[in-house]
Order: structure tokens, then C-alpha cells, then sequence
């Protein structure tokens, strides 16, 4: 009995100890536990709002208008992701649904971490194929802010005005736009280097029929014929410098498109792109629409009708890599929507 009752006195005594050591360690404050308990977490910024304020900037731009633009998102990973996503189809954005990378107009949201004067910043960053808009918030008296300027790379400088009435506190000097060099992948090169001018095939007798500039219309030319379609796979075309010549590469694209193709539902769209600095005179419209034309020539040859396929230009003297490549076709299979 005594042995037992030495062993429960010892029992009683690490216990005050315990709870002496419990109290202690709740009167000392926050320093062990107070930063990492839910209710002294810093709150995040309103992802919805941020989306909003993003996605309303890159919409003013002509090929982005939320009633002709199609994009393309991935399946949402990250809440901020699935507010980007939520915004873009609450303002009329077709969104196609795609696993990769494809697409000309392919969203990617990301939240970076930069170095700032007052530390690590979190950099709100939507991209919307080469076109970009960046820009920090933080929580300030539990609001969301802008605490810095809207970037937007990827593009020629342009009037866009920063919607921030959205924010309940917002400080004027941040509600502006700066507009600087696109830092993401360029359009590759698939080709050998630049071939001889193609002068030659336009002194050819058979007229080309010629359409409205889409860099001029912002429209496809078939803007009503393709409302009744939704695209299933596109692709890129490259050509070399003041060239038509289709080369092996292409020609394997084609050949592809062409066994992908169901005639009884299917369209191909054939946009002719020349955009920059040629050697030829009216080089540009010239080369948009041959290599357009080129690219019909063997979709024809591999015996496809001739209604099957839809060709326009596109071209520039300036460069367009925001929105198309610079001297390629830019090749899309539509099939008819399901009624």
C-alpha cells in the first residue's frame, strides 16, 4: 500500500507540473502557438475580385471581346485558377476545356512570389496566350487592394482603362497601366532557313479571291459560319521567311487534319498569316493569302471538296504574335455542334 500510495503522490505531482507548464505556456502569448492558430492567420486576398479586375483589362483588347473570343483553360488546380475561369465565362468568353498547351489563346492564371523593398510579394499573373496582365494585391484593414500598377505584356501600347472601383480602398496611384516587353515562349520555327521570294506563284493566272484583313476586322470572315461549329484540334503552319514553300512538316500536318476529318460534320479553317518586315512589295497581304491559298491547294489535292475549307489572311507590316504567328497558317478542324 505504500509503495502505491508513493506512486500516486508522484502521479499528482508531474501532473501539477503538466498543467503548470500548459498555463505557463497560454500566458506567454502568441510565441509558441499564436501564428500558426486558425484564428490569427493573415486572410487572404479575394481571388474573385482579383480575377475580375484582371480578366477586365485583357477584354479590352479587340480579339479578346468576350462576344467573338474562344480560349482555352485547363481543368481549374488552384482556387484562384477556378475564379480566373468562373469570370471569364460570366462575361460571355467561349471557354473550350483542354488537358496541354494548345490553343492560341490558352489561359494560365499563376500567383508568383517576388522580391519587393517591403519583402516577399505574391504577383497576380493572367496570360491569355502571349497577351499578359500582371499585377500585386494585399489585404489592407481585411479589404483586398491593388498596391501596385497593372502590367500588360505581349502587345503594343493601347488606351486600357483599370476598372478599380471594385476594390472598397483603393489608392489613385496604383490605377495604371505600364506596358513592357513579353517575357514568355516565342512561336518556334519548324522550318529550314528562309527560301527564295514567291513572286513566282503569284504570276500565276488563276486569281486569288481576296477578303477582308481579319488584323483590320478583328473578325474571322466566316464569323457566321463557324458559330454553328466548335474546334477540336489546331495547329500552326510555319513558313519561311517571304516564302510559300509547305515543306515536309507541313505537309505531315495536313496529312494528319485530313484522315482526322469526318466530310459529313467537319470544316477546316485556313488562316493565312504574314506579319513584319518583307522583301516583297505588298509583300504581306500577298504572302498571307498564297500560303492560305497553298495550304487549300493540298488540302484539295488530297481530296477534300472544295466547300470543306475556309480560307482567309491575315497580315500586318507590324508584328502580330499576340494573336497570330508571323509567316505561317493557322489550321483548325470545326466539327458541327450537336443540336
Amino acid at each position: 500500500m505504500v509503495r502505491f500510495k508513493s506512486s500516486a503522490m508522484r502521479y499528482t505531482r508531474i501532473r501539477k507540473v503538466l498543467l503548470l507548464s500548459v498555463v505557463v505556456s497560454g500566458l506567454t502569448g502568441c510565441s509558441m502557438v499564436g501564428l500558426k492558430a486558425p484564428w490569427d492567420k493573415e486572410p487572404r486576398p479575394d481571388y474573385d475580385l482579383i480575377a475580375e479586375n484582371l480578366v477586365n483589362s485583357l477584354a479590352q483588347f479587340p480579339h479578346l471581346n468576350p462576344l467573338m473570343a474562344t480560349v482555352q483553360v485547363a481543368p481549374p488546380r488552384s482556387r484562384f485558377e477556378r475564379e480566373v475561369e468562373g469570370e471569364l465565362r460570366e462575361r460571355g468568353f467561349k471557354v473550350e476545356r483542354v488537358k496541354g498547351h494548345e490553343g492560341l489563346n490558352r489561359v494560365t492564371p499563376e500567383i508568383r512570389q517576388v522580391k519587393t523593398d517591403t519583402g516577399v510579394q505574391d504577383l497576380y499573373v493572367l496570360s491569355v496566350g502571349q497577351l499578359s496582365v500582371e499585377r500585386q494585391y494585399d489585404v489592407v484593414a481585411s479589404k483586398t487592394v491593388p498596391v501596385s500598377e497593372q502590367i500588360i505584356r505581349g502587345t503594343r501600347e493601347r488606351k486600357i482603362t483599370v476598372d478599380d472601383e471594385i476594390f472598397d480602398a483603393s489608392d489613385a496611384q496604383y490605377s495604371a497601366v505600364a506596358f513592357k516587353s513579353y517575357e514568355g515562349p516565342g512561336i518556334d520555327d519548324m522550318l529550314a532557313p528562309p527560301e527564295p521570294s514567291a513572286l513566282d506563284w503569284f504570276n500565276r493566272e488563276e486569281p486569288t479571291v481576296i477578303k477582308q484583313n481579319m488584323y483590320e476586322t478583328m473578325t474571322s470572315n466566316y464569323r457566321g459560319v463557324f458559330s454553328g461549329f466548335e474546334d477540336v484540334d489546331q495547329s500552326i503552319l510555319v513558313f519561311p521567311n517571304d516564302s510559300l514553300r509547305l515543306g515536309d512538316v507541313n505537309k505531315s500536318i495536313i496529312e494528319r487534319y485530313v484522315a482526322e476529318m469526318d466530310p459529313d460534320t467537319d470544316v477546316l479553317s485556313v488562316i493565312g498569316c504574314s506579319h513584319g518586315e518583307t522583301n516583297i512589295s505588298n509583300g504581306n497581304s500577298l504572302l498571307a493569302l498564297g500560303r492560305a491559298n497553298r495550304v487549300k491547294e493540298a488540302l484539295l489535292f488530297s481530296g477534300l471538296e472544295h466547300d470543306k475549307i475556309l480560307e482567309e489572311g491575315c497580315w500586318a507590316p507590324q508584328l502580330f504574335d499576340e494573336v497570330m504567328p508571323r509567316r505561317g497558317v493557322v489550321l483548325t478542324l470545326k466539327r458541327q455542334k450537336q443540336s
